[in-house]
């Protein structure tokens, strides 16, 4: 019997855990890479459930975090699970924030001063409470996406790089393949996880699927020979240590609940500014800006991820946090299109289906 052949229009992390997880059960995967720039690069790496709008959409990040869990019994993936150390709220705000966490379930404490300081005696500036996230870690999302794609190769997969995918082919209603400069590819079912690109292609075919625009400025230090031990969301913005002892943050105070559809000042500006925000939290440490990055995050038009069947042939997904969720969107995306819909995939994507913008 042949296998199914599958093409996914992206590599991105969601593409690259799909890719993944449809070669690891069995199909003929190509994975079309156009080269633009991927939100993946540019991503902050936070894997979290204490940042969320409802509760069903908290119990997705949960299960996104269990899905890293099993992941890492699959595969070598770049994931740390440092915890997170939450201080961006104060008075009434903070003690808001801590009650609905407790009232999900989440695993969540309080710390005063002296515990903070025991945990992270690099902080030159320690907050008088914190909240601790034991479960949360952090990912290298580029370094995640290449493994994905290098494990997805391994079990028999194809990744073409610099193919623009323009459009669709169709035969009876069914998409049956894509259109590049370089010709037509075949397949039997076509995922696009394009990221920002995905609202464009799929207007080739008449589907709407709107999305925001989101730009994220993320900067990281130069490297310093301290570590933190924990992803911090201060009043002061995200701040993380990656593996070579750079410091990343955010240029937006607030990152997760960012909603601007701009950036509000020139880079360099946003840059100097987050800076000194970083040098106030270590004052101590003389930290010199290393490089800045650019990314739009894919985000639908109501903030949450739009993944699912769209036409005959043609599966959709782009979401945000892409970071999260792509350990589960991996396993369920690939569920879905070797074997439809279940009571399983649909448990977590039900609320989730693109054609909700139709």
């Amino acid at each position: 019997m042949s296998k199914l052949k599958v093409i996914v229009v992206g590599a991105g992390i969601i593409g690259a855990a799909s890719a993944f997880e449809l070669a690891s059960l069995g199909a003929d995967v190509l994975v079309l890479d156009g080269g633009a720039a991927r939100a993946t690069e540019g991503s902050f790496g936070w894997i979290n459930a204490s940042f969320f709008e409802n509760p069903e959409y908290h119990a997705l990040r949960v299960e996104g975090i269990a899905a890293y869990h099993r992941l890492q019994k699959r595969l070598d993936v770049p994931v740390r699970w440092t915890g997170g150390l939450c201080w961006e709220f104060a008075g009434d705000a903070f003690d808001a924030q801590f009650e609905a966490l407790l009232s999900e379930g989440y695993n969540s404490e309080t710390l005063d001063r002296a515990a903070i300081a025991a945990l992270e005696p690099a902080l030159g500036v320690v907050p008088e409470r914190a909240i601790r996230f034991a479960a949360e870690g952090v990912a290298e999302p580029a370094a995640i996406a290449e493994r994905f794609l290098e494990a997805a190769i391994a079990l028999g997969a194809k990744v073409a790089r610099g193919f623009h995918v323009q459009g669709f082919m169709q035969n009876a209603g069914q998409i049956c393949g894509v259109r590049t400069e370089q010709g037509v590819f075949e397949a039997d079912r076509v995922l696009v996880a394009a990221g920002t690109g995905t609202e464009a292609l799929l207007k080739d075919v008449g589907i709407a699927l709107p999305m925001l625009h989101r730009p994220a400025l993320v900067l990281t230090t130069k490297p310093v020979a301290w570590r933190l031990n924990h992803v911090l969301a201060t009043d002061f913005g995200e701040v993380r240590q990656l593996p070579n002892g750079a410091l990343m943050t955010p240029a937006a105070i607030g990152h997760q609940g960012d909603s601007a559809a701009d950036l509000d000042a020139h880079p360099d500006v946003a840059a100097e500014r987050s800076m000194t925000r970083l040098r106030a939290l270590f004052p101590e440490a003389d930290l010199q800006l290393g490089a800045m990055h650019l990314a739009h995050r894919p985000i639908p038009k109501d903030g949450f991820p739009a993944v699912g069947e769209v036409a005959p042939g043609l599966y959709a997904a782009t979401l945000h946090s892409g970071i999260t969720l792509a350990a589960l969107m991996g396993e369920l995306i690939g569920q879905e299109i070797l074997h439809g819909v279940s009571d399983d995939t649909a448990r977590w994507l039900a609320p989730y289906r693109p054609a909700r913008f139709v």
